[in-house]
């Protein structure tokens, strides 16, 4: 084996994959199942395997087709599995970042086959590699801020069936790429219709996933339309149940007012016939006989009172125990209908969940509250099974993908540079939520 072949095969190759597997891994940082550390060990230690055996094969004269596709398939996996994340939107992007590679290494042997051209030169040396990392560094700022944007549209859309089968589309462009490009031979290399075929899978990665992403844009508009009719039909429910309340307050009032006078009289005629020790046994009397106030003020801002109410209401009536500790200024230092909305989601989950709790007697515990800066809301409530998950997200009951309650209660908290957490632990279901606007 030549030792001189394998280490230049060896660094041609870690020069011309890692970057673009770091790059892979990037937006998702904060999304790791293992601490940074240790995934740049896997990569590194990955890609050291792959391009091991590649100079291997080099120097031994061997087919390359271990490393060009077996070691690739190996580290596909291990990006998806160290990735907290929906699998099939993380291939989505993946497919990105092979397209990506394919067009800048492809941008440069063409550029090296017309520069340095020589019969029978080949590509997997170290002027190729730098070549290729040169066009790399020139446009990844470029490429990173498109692949932030798509995956900032693409994890804010909720579409399981969509998602299984969507990274078909970019595959299937990435696939007539190859089959029009041909072998790496420098006479084909070096031909316009090489460079042509990249720049046409260029083309097409930014049409097809432009258009992607155009119709996942109108898919959570969709969605959060119809969040927002829910959430009408929510306040329409309170306002219902505000006018119920209203008239019985109005017929109480006409009846106590129709009572009063009696008592009032009465109450005269014992002060004229002189009888204070009949007086005070019947004042005693009245006093015992009045109903407790059952009115509840939870906070000064209305809005949320008044929600919370409507939910403390329907809790009660459904025989579930709910508790309210909240404190709230009379006006929100954030926009009030978006925190409504998500303490909507929150009481909404709840309640759903205790309606299904049969083995124990379910409960709601609320409480919130307002400081300098910051609003911190945290809701518990029984949750009888173990909620299914899909990485960060919680899937569903009520319908197949991610709970869209939970997904708008994380947008609203990124929003507001906040955060939201949501955890289960013994038959309790426990969510909070805080907020930074300032």
């Amino acid at each position: 084996m030549s030792w001189g072949i394998f280490w230049a095969a060896f660094w041609y190759e870690m020069i011309n994959m890692l970057a673009y597997r770091i790059f892979a891994y990037y937006p998702f940082r904060r999304q790791l199942r293992l601490p940074v550390w240790a995934v740049a060990a896997l990569i590194g230690g990955t890609q050291a395997v792959q391009s091991a055996i590649y100079g291997y094969q080099m120097a031994n004269g061997l087919p390359t087709r271990t490393s060009e596709l077996v070691m690739p398939a190996v580290c596909l996996l291990i990006y998806l599995a160290c990735i907290r994340a929906d699998v099939w939107k993380l291939l989505f992007l993946y497919i990105f970042v092979i397209d990506y590679g394919v067009i800048v290494r492809g941008a440069a042997y063409f550029a090296e086959a017309r520069l340095f051209y020589s019969p029978g030169m080949t590509f997997d040396t170290m002027r190729s590699a730098l070549m290729s990392f040169a066009v790399f560094v020139i446009t990844v700022p470029f490429m990173l801020l498109f692949l932030r944007k798509t995956k900032d549209r693409v994890f804010q859309t909720d579409a399981p069936m969509l998602w299984r089968t969507i990274w078909l589309l970019p595959a299937s462009t990435t696939g007539i790429a190859f089959l029009f490009t041909g072998s790496l031979d420098v006479e084909n290399v070096r031909q316009i219709r090489f460079l042509f075929a990249r720049v046409l899978l260029i083309l097409g990665m930014f049409v097809v996933y432009y258009i992607l992403v155009k119709s996942l844009d109108m898919i959570r508009r969709q969605a959060a339309l119809e969040e927002k009719n829910a959430l009408q039909e929510t306040m329409l429910a309170m306002q219902r149940t505000q006018y119920s309340q209203l008239s019985r307050h109005m017929e109480e009032t006409r009846r106590a007012r129709h009572d009063l006078r009696q008592r009032l009289t009465l109450i005269h005629s014992y002060l004229k016939d002189g009888s204070q020790e009949a007086l005070r046994e019947y004042l005693e009397q009245y006093e015992q006989s009045l109903p407790p106030d059952v009115h509840q003020t939870f906070c000064r801002n209305y809005a949320v009172n008044t929600l919370v109410s409507y939910y403390r209401e329907e809790a009660h009536q459904e025989g579930i125990d709910c508790s309210v500790q909240i404190e709230f200024a009379e006006t929100l230092i954030i926009n009030e209908a978006e925190f409504c909305a998500m303490l909507g989601n929150l009481l909404e989950n709840a309640l759903t969940a205790c309606r299904k709790v049969k083995k124990r007697a379910p409960f709601i515990k609320v409480r919130g509250r307002q400081e300098p800066g910051q609003i911190v809301v945290t809701v518990d409530n029984s949750y009888e099974e173990p909620p299914v998950t899909d990485g960060e997200e919680f899937r569903s009951t009520s319908h197949e993908g991610s709970g869209t309650g939970t997904a708008s209660v994380r947008a609203i908290a990124a929003h507001y540079r906040g955060r939201a957490d949501f955890r289960y632990d013994d038959q309790v279901f426990y969510a909070s939520v805080a907020l930074f606007p300032e």
